[in-house]
């Protein structure tokens, strides 16, 4: 980290700045299995104070499939970390959208 002071001027408005909490940074002796992790297919995303999930779940270039498939690990991920001590609904209404396009509606009734 002392090592990164110099560009923290740089990195840190862009938001590139590594830190602990995001998993960018981490000891040497761990660092062989967050590798691993990340390879696996690790799902990393958070969360607004108000309950908002805003994560990427493609690019342009993946398929119907490949977008339908990020979404409904992203959801079930999201959904396997219920508290047991929520009841009713858990997911209130869910949006999907490009980065300069219109938001659509999507349907959260079976998870």
């Amino acid at each position: 980290m002392p090592q990164l002071k110099a560009l923290a001027r740089t990195l840190g408005p862009k938001g590139l700045m590594p830190n602990v909490k995001s998993g960018t940074l981490v000891k040497p002796d761990v660092l062989i299995e967050s590798v691993k992790q990340s390879k696996q297919g690790l799902i990393e995303y958070r969360v607004t104070e108000d309950g908002t999930i805003m994560n990427k779940i493609g690019m342009r270039s993946f398929t119907e499939e490949d977008l339908l498939r990020n979404s409904e690990a992203l959801i079930n991920s999201v959904a396997s970390k219920r508290p047991a001590d929520i009841k009713g609904r858990f997911f209130n209404k869910g949006i999907i959208k490009t980065s300069m396009g219109p938001a659509l509606k999507i349907d959260l009734s079976k998870f």
